[in-house]
């Protein structure tokens, strides 16, 4: 069983291999007291209503446990139950998901993605002329693992007696502050590679960011957003603003990405262009293992179903397009046969909300990767 904060692709690729049927249940873990009494009712007709759709007592005793397990706590956990176990599980902090529970074929993955789409991978960096403190986090973390820098040069004051050598001890300190910015530098390049992240928060001395700044990687000036965040690396109490400044502008971020998603969308959509929209093209594209990335509307979800087979290619929106020796060959929700390819084929995945500008056409809706 995987617990905590894990919802990185890899972790809900191996979920996606799990033979189902498959228990999904988001639920939410009101902190407060006085929810207690509500808490437990809310899980146990959650539990009846997941019987009713043919759960067994195995997996509903594992997601019990599960449930106590996590109380006290916030957030949504979603959990997910199988052949009379908990297969995953992770607390989504801050998540708006109300309770939902279902037994499917598949498991429902439509509102982790979407909550995880407001973490994107970033790293966050407390310069001063001495080194950096940097904070790493993978898309979906919310918890970063810490990274201490320190430059070889210790050279770091230029405030000397006057006279001729004043001049000296000045180049001599300046100098060190921007060779400990480049091993800063070098440093922050490979951590933003590392979690495949394209945010950089940058905080502290306001010359050591400039100096921080003239030696990043090309490719980070390229492809990295830089945001600055309040606070430097002695204990100033600014701490807290700046945890709140980095949560605004990851969920920023996340938003960024989605529109610049839905711009080269628009841009694509001419007979040579990349993008794909509609249940009939899309799942073309998904079948050839062609599509970079899905953009699919939550709104979607309980209207279409779809086919698929044991591959992650083997998707159709009619069962006569599968080929007739394939099995098995069962139907599920259209959202999450389409994420199930989309993930084991290795394209991303980008949730919308219902009637979002520029949404493509029936929900659903990708860039392929080969126009």
């Amino acid at each position: 069983m995987t617990t905590g904060t894990e919802t990185g692709t890899e972790a809900l690729r191996r979920l996606l291999t799990v033979p189902g049927p498959m228990a999904s249940v988001y639920f939410d873990l009101d902190p407060r007291p006085e929810m207690a009494l509500d808490a437990e009712a809310r899980w146990h007709g959650l539990c009846r209503h997941l019987a009713r759709q043919g759960a067994g007592p195995a997996d509903l005793d594992a997601l019990t446990r599960r449930f106590l397990s996590s109380r006290p706590g916030s957030g949504v956990l979603a959990a997910f139950a199988a052949g009379g176990e908990v297969v995953h599980s992770v607390l989504l902090p801050g998540c708006e998901q109300r309770d939902l529970a279902l037994v499917a074929p598949l498991p429902r993955l439509l509102p982790l993605l979407a909550w995880r789409q407001e973490y994107p991978a970033h790293v966050v960096a407390v310069v001063d002329r001495t080194g950096a403190d940097l904070r790493l986090y993978p898309t979906g973390a919310t918890e970063g693992v810490g990274r201490t820098v320190i430059g070889a040069d210790d050279e770091i004051e230029r405030n000397r007696p006057g006279g001729r050598s004043q001049m000296r001890y000045q180049h001599r300190a300046e100098d060190s502050w921007e060779h400990n910015a480049a091993t800063v530098a070098e440093a922050l390049g490979t951590a933003l590679a590392e979690v495949d992240a394209h945010v950089l928060m940058l905080a502290g001395d306001v010359r050591a960011r400039q100096y921080l700044t003239k030696h990043l990687p090309a490719w980070v000036h390229h492809e990295v957003s830089i945001r600055p965040v309040s606070g430097s690396r002695s204990p100033d109490g600014a701490w807290p603003q700046r945890t709140a400044q980095v949560r605004t502008e990851t969920r920023r971020a996340g938003l960024d990405e989605t529109s610049a998603l839905l711009v080269r969308l628009d841009g694509g959509r001419s007979p040579l262009g990349p993008t794909v929209e509609g249940v009939y093209a899309t799942v073309r594209a998904l079948a050839d293992g062609a599509l970079r990335t899905l953009l699919l509307s939550d709104g979607l979800v309980g209207h279409r179903t779809a086919w698929f087979g044991p591959g992650p290619t083997d998707i159709a929106d009619q069962p006569a397009s599968l080929p007739a020796d394939l099995s098995p060959v069962k139907q599920a929700d259209l959202a999450d046969i389409a994420v199930r390819s989309a993930l084991l084929t290795g394209a991303d995945v980008r949730v919308l909300p219902p009637d979002t500008h520029g949404a493509p056409a029936q929900g659903i809706g990708g860039l392929t990767r080969y126009r």
